[in-house]
């Protein structure tokens, strides 16, 4: 396993500043979406998704600045098509795991 995480990011808006793909979790926990390799990110999360690496530190910085409950690693997400759908219903992000809580 690579000490780099892949984390799914939303396109730059006018300010430059980079936006992370954070979710809620059906039972309140704030999830951050990291994905083992790019492979991965792209399977899960398809070929236009804009990301950034992280390391150890970079994730810590994360955890500083978002205080994310859980990471979810390689978690998938719905089809593009019923994605509204996804958000309305809460279940946004499958954990890997079929774990209802994931800590």
């Amino acid at each position: 396993m690579s000490d780099i995480l892949y984390v799914p990011t939303r396109r730059r808006d006018k300010s430059g500043q980079v936006r992370l793909e954070m979710r809620t979790l059906p039972d309140g926990q704030l999830a951050l979406p990291a994905y083992t390799s790019l492979q991965e990110l792209v399977r899960c999360c398809g070929p236009r998704q804009p990301w950034m690496g992280v390391d150890s530190a970079g994730l810590q910085e994360i955890h500083r600045t978002t205080g994310y409950d859980v990471v979810l690693l390689d978690a998938a997400q719905p089809p593009p098509a019923a994605e509204d759908e996804y958000r309305r219903s809460g279940g946004w992000l499958q954990d890997p795991l079929g774990r209802t809580r994931t800590r």
